[in-house]
């Protein structure tokens, strides 16, 4: 029997490592998305979400980047993603919060195994309708990195 792939929705504070991150642990990650470990879903509000932190100077000075490698970074993200229509539009679930819900409303809507986060609201659920939510070096215990 084929073993199934990890349905996995990342928040953007997940993503940035993802795309852009330059440490062991990143590249690591960025390895085994490549060799389809993992299946990343994505909606269009995580997708505008990402687009709007990306425009921060902060963030493009932490991850030393320009338009052109947040570009690509947008690019291989689109190409390499499970893309859902973000049709859940109704979660209220996080209230101090609510632009946290976007993630939650993903991983209804794409059925992910996991949800990776660094959000303590998120992180504070442990689980949402089946979906188990941990942390970034949670993530890579359970690809075997750390």
């Amino acid at each position: 029997m084929e073993e199934s792939i990890l349905v996995i929705v990342e928040d953007v504070n997940a993503l940035l490592p993802l795309l852009f991150g330059q440490t062991r642990r990143s590249f690591e990650i960025r390895a085994a998305w490549n060799k389809n470990r993992f299946a990343l879903a994505l909606t269009p509000p995580i997708l505008d979400e990402l687009e709007r932190v990306l425009a921060y100077p902060k963030v493009r000075e932490n991850f030393a980047l320009d338009e052109e490698t947040v570009k690509q970074g947008l690019a291989v993200l689109r190409q390499n993603s499970r893309q859902f229509p973000g049709l859940y539009t109704d979660v209220r679930v996080i209230e101090v919060d609510p632009s946290d819900n976007i993630y939650l409303a993903a991983t209804l809507e794409s059925g992910a195994d996991y949800l990776v986060s660094q959000d303590g609201h998120l992180l504070s659920l442990k689980y949402y309708h089946g979906t188990q939510i941990i942390s970034l070096p949670q993530f890579a215990q359970l690809l075997g990195i750390e």
